[in-house]
Parts: structure tokens; sequence; C-alpha cells
């Protein structure tokens, strides 16, 4: 069984992706991952998504997303353990690159063709690559995001058609036109916290995640992390104005 927007989902559980009322809504979710400083603040009502949609997210598009730039940068560059305590980390062309935990220091396992010359101290610096290797599988976990912020709002106004694209790219991966998502990285701020790590109340005054609406009833999706600003529409027909934003602070992606 599935309802629309014009139904009463009042009482009843429904997931605000599939739009399906049948199967298990037995899971807890996350809102903002754990592994992104989410934690149970962030956590989604019970009854808005169901155990087989937060299943195809966790395996096929969250890790994906969760491993690539930006936000695999932020997790070992903020030292943001994961679930099961661990240090976090990525590999780079250069090597292995992973959170201390210590603010100021990173871990740094060298690939094999480094080994040599960075023992000998002829090699000091590394150079990682901060562009998307998936910029879809970003897009699709902001969208996930931003669909299920405008849920914690208003969970019948999540049913509105006028989110059936989006919701419908995130979890499928198909779209009838482009989309596209903005980043802002506020250098400055972000060599601050590398160096001298972060209090807890500064962490939760930087974490935001909202949904803005422009003219009409197009809407967009703000998450805030620290140093980082991510921006999607949730709505079709929205054209990015990026006269004055200029690179690398702020960098618009297509997908």
């Amino acid at each position: 069984m599935t309802l629309d927007a014009t139904e009463n989902t009042k009482g009843m559980s429904c997931c605000i992706f599939c739009k399906s009322t049948s199967g298990l809504f037995t899971t807890r979710e996350h809102v903002l991952p754990e592994s992104l400083g989410g934690g149970d603040w962030a956590v989604l009502p019970e009854g808005l998504f169901c155990n087989s949609c937060q299943n195809r997210f966790g395996s096929e598009i969250e890790q994906q997303a969760l491993g690539d730039y930006p936000f695999s940068f932020f997790r070992v560059f903020i030292g943001i353990p994961t679930k099961k305590g661990k240090a976090p980390w990525f590999k780079s062309w250069e090597g292995k690159i992973y959170a201390s935990f210590l603010p100021g220091i990173l871990g740094y396992d060298p690939a094999p063709y480094f080994d040599k010359v960075v023992l000998e101290g002829k090699k000091t610096q590394f150079r990682l690559l901060a562009h998307p290797l998936k910029p879809d599988m970003i897009c699709r976990f902001l969208l996930k995001m931003g669909i299920e912020v405008v849920a914690w709002d208003n969970s019948k106004d999540v049913f509105c058609p006028k989110f059936d694209e989006a919701r419908h790219f995130a979890l499928t991966g198909e779209k009838t036109g482009k989309w596209w998502y903005l980043q802002r990285e506020k250098i400055d701020m972000a060599s601050y916290f590398v160096t001298h790590g972060f209090t807890r109340n500064e962490l939760n005054e930087n974490i935001q995640m909202k949904v803005v609406r422009l003219d009409g009833e197009q809407e967009i999706f703000h998450l805030k992390l620290l140093y980082l600003d991510m921006f999607v529409p949730l709505t079709s027909m929205i054209i990015p104005k990026i006269e004055g934003l200029e690179e690398p602070e702020y960098r618009l992606f297509w997908v």
C-alpha cells in the first residue's frame, strides 16, 4: 500500500521515500550520521523510514558518500570516531591517512612507492585530491538528509509531490534532469579546528540542518558542519546563482 500527499498519514507508518505503509519500521534512523557528529538528537521519529529503504541507503549510498570528499576529510581531520570507537581513515594515492584524536596530528601510512623516501626524510609533504570521486552519491546523500529534515519539520508536508523528484533520485539514482550541490569550505576555520581541536559546545554550535524556502514552492537543504557548508535543492527548477562565489571556498558540482 502507498499513500500520496492528499491522504492523511497521521498515526500511520509511511515511508517518506518509497511511500509504502507495508513492511517493517523497526530500525533507528539518524538524520545526521553518528560519524558526522549526529547523536540521539538527530534521530528521525518512528514510522517514517522503512527498513528496506534504510538498508538500501546504508549499503548503496551512505557508505560511499561518507568515504568520499568532503566527508572523508571532515571525519579524519576533525577526528570523529566510528560507531565502534575506532579512528576514521581514508586512502589516497600517496597512502593511508587516519585520525589520531590529537589536535594538529594525523596518522600517515605511506604507499609502498613512498616508503623509502619518507623514511629517508626526502618526502615531508603529501598531496590529497580535494575532489569527489562520486559526486552523484554525495548529492543523493544530501537529498536524503534534506527529505528527512522536511519530515522532521512536518511529517505530512514531506509527502507533497514537489519533493517526489528529489526523493526518487535519492533512493534510486534515476533522474529526469540535472541536479547540483554547492559546497563551501572555510579554510581558515578548518585550519583552526584541525590544529586546535574543538569543544563539545563548539561542535554543537556549528552543526546545523535546515530547509530554506525560496520564492514560491522552491526549497533548499542546508547542512553545516563546523567549517563546511553544503546546499542542495529539494525541488526542481532551481538555478544556482554563483556570481561572487569564488573557488576554492565555493564549489558547484553538477550531477
